[in-house]
C-alpha cells in the first residue's frame, strides 16, 4: 500500500513541495486536503500541469507506464476544516501549510493524534504557541519535520563535515548575512500585512538562526537586536495597488519596471510605498551562546542583483570556514599558514538548492520506518523561534531579551 499524506492549508509553499514528494523513493502521495478554498487549490495543484505533463509525456517512458507531473486534484478529497479531515481520514502524514499564526494549533492537533508531521516555518508567532509544542519536542513516537531546507543542503552538509574533523577548532564566533536580492517580495505581496507575517525576523533569519544552531551545537541564551525601516515606507493610500495607479511608469519598484526593467519575477502587485505597508527593511541581531560565545546576523530587503548573498563567516581558533549560498561555495583559510582552500558546488536552484527534496524524503522514510531520525526535528524550530521572538522583542523594547525556556 501507498502512503496517505493530508495537507493542511494548501499554499504556495506547500504546492512547491509537491514534485519533490513526488520524486521520493516510496509510494507517497496526496489524497486529502484541509482548505477553505477549494476552488482556489485545484486551480494551484494544476498550474502548468499541461505543459509539464506533455514534457514528461515525451522524456519519461518506463515500461510503457507514464508518470504524472503534477497531481489530479479530482482524486483528492477536500475538507473545510481539519478536524473533519483528521476525523474521517486514515492518514499516514500530514503536511501544514497554514498561514503562520496557525502553525502551532494544527500542528499540536496532529501531533496529539500520532501522525508523522511536516511543519512549515516558523513553527509559532508568539512565546505561547512555542510553549505548546513544547512538550512534543524530542518525542520520537511522533517523528516530526520541520521545513528547514538550508541544514540539509549539500553545502551546509560539507560545512558541518568540515567542522566535525575540527578543520577550524571549536567555533568561537559567527558573522552571518543574508541580502536578500528578491526582497520586494516582502512588501508587493502578503507578506506586507505585519499582522500575518509578524516581522522578517521571524519570516526570513528564522532559517538562518536555524543553520548557525545547527553548526554550533550549541543553545542560543540571550540576544539583542535592531532593526529599521529606511526604504519601503510612504504615504500612498492603502490598499493601493501597482496596476491601479498613475506613477507605475515612474516608479522603480512597481510591478512593471520590476518586470520589464529589472527583469526580476513580481510577487504580488501592492505599493510598497503605501501608508500599510509593514515589515522593516533591515535587522541585526547579535546572539549570545552558552559557551560565551556570540553570532553576528545582519538581514537586508533592497540589496539586489549581483549584491545578493546569503552565508556566514564561522570562526575558530585554527581557521575560519565561509560559506555562501549565492557564490555557492565553501572556502576554509588556514590561520597557521598563507593555505585557503575553495570548494566549489553546481547546486541545482530548484527547490532550496536540493534542500527540500532532502526534507521530503526524510519525511516519508521517518512514516515508512526507513529513518529513525528527523533531519530537521521539532526542537530545530522551536529554538530558532524562541532567537526570532527574542529579537523582535529587543528590536521593540531596545533590551537585551534572555531566550526562554522552561522556568529560566
Amino acid at each position: 500500500m501507498g502512503i496517505g499524506i493530508g495537507v493542511i492549508g494548501y499554499g504556495v509553499r506547500i504546492d512547491m513541495l509537491m514534485d519533490q514528494l513526488r520524486d521520493c523513493y516510496g509510494d507517497a502521495k496526496v489524497v486529502a486536503v484541509a482548505d477553505p478554498g477549494p476552488v482556489r487549490v485545484k486551480e494551484l495543484m494544476r498550474k502548468d500541469g499541461d505543459k509539464k505533463l506533455q514534457h514528461e509525456l515525451e522524456i519519461d517512458k518506463i515500461d510503457g507506464l507514464l508518470r504524472k507531473c503534477r497531481m489530479d486534484p479530482d482524486e483528492i478529497r477536500f475538507y473545510e476544516t481539519a478536524e473533519e479531515m483528521l476525523s474521517k481520514e486514515a492518514l499516514d502524514g500530514v503536511m501544514v501549510g497554514t498561514p503562520c499564526n496557525l502553525h502551532a494549533k494544527y500542528a499540536c492537533m496532529v501531533l496529539e493524534k500520532g501522525i508523522p508531521l511536516f511543519l512549515e516555518k516558523p513553527v509559532g508567532i508568539c512565546e505561547e504557541d512555542v510553549e505548546s509544542l513544547c512538550r512534543w519536542e524530542g518525542k520520537e513516537k511522533v517523528p516530526t519535520v520541520v521545513s528547514f531546507p538550508l541544514r540539509t543542503t549539500a553545502l551546509i552538509r560539507e560545512t558541518r563535515r568540515l567542522i566535525s574533523e575540527g578543520v577550524i577548532g571549536k567555533i568561537d564566533h559567527v558573522q552571518a548575512y543574508n541580502d536578500v536580492g528578491y526582497g520586494f517580495v516582502y512588501f508587493h505581496d502578503w507578506y506586507r500585512d505585519e499582522g500575518k507575517a509578524h516581522g522578517l525576523f521571524l519570516q526570513k533569519a528564522t532559517h538562518d538562526i536555524d543553520v548557525i544552531n545547527y553548526l554550533t551545537g550549541e543553545k542560543p541564551v540571550q540576544v539583542c537586536a535592531m532593526k529599521s525601516k529606511q526604504i519601503f515606507r510612504g504615504d500612498m493610500p492603502s490598499g493601493l495597488r501597482c496596476s491601479q495607479c498613475d506613477r507605475m511608469r515612474d516608479c522603480m519598484e512597481s510591478t512593471y519596471h520590476i518586470e520589464k526593467t529589472r527583469n526580476d519575477t513580481p510577487r504580488g502587485d501592492y505599493c510598497c510605498y503605501a501608508k500599510d505597508t509593514g515589515n522593516e527593511d533591515s535587522g541585526s541581531m547579535i546572539v549570545r551562546y552558552e559557551s560565551g560565545m556570540h553570532a553576528v546576523y545582519s538581514q537586508n530587503f533592497f540589496a539586489r542583483k549581483k549584491a545578493a548573498r546569503r552565508g556566514a563567516r564561522l570562526y575558530g581558533y585554527l581557521g575560519t570556514l565561509e560559506y555562501d549560498f549565492v557564490r555557492d561555495e565553501i572556502v576554509v583559510y588556514d590561520h597557521m599558514s598563507d593555505k585557503a582552500a575553495r570548494i566549489q558546488f553546481h547546486t541545482s536552484t530548484d527547490g532550496h538548492g536540493g534542500g527540500d527534496q532532502v526534507l521530503m524524503q526524510n519525511f516519508v522514510d521517518l512514516i515508512s520506518g526507513r529513518e529513525k531520525e528527523s533531519v530537521s526535528p521539532l526542537s530545530a524550530g522551536i529554538w530558532s523561534a524562541r532567537v526570532c521572538l527574542a529579537a523582535k522583542a529587543a528590536s521593540e523594547t531596545e533590551m537585551y531579551q534572555w531566550i526562554r525556556e522552561g522556568d529560566r
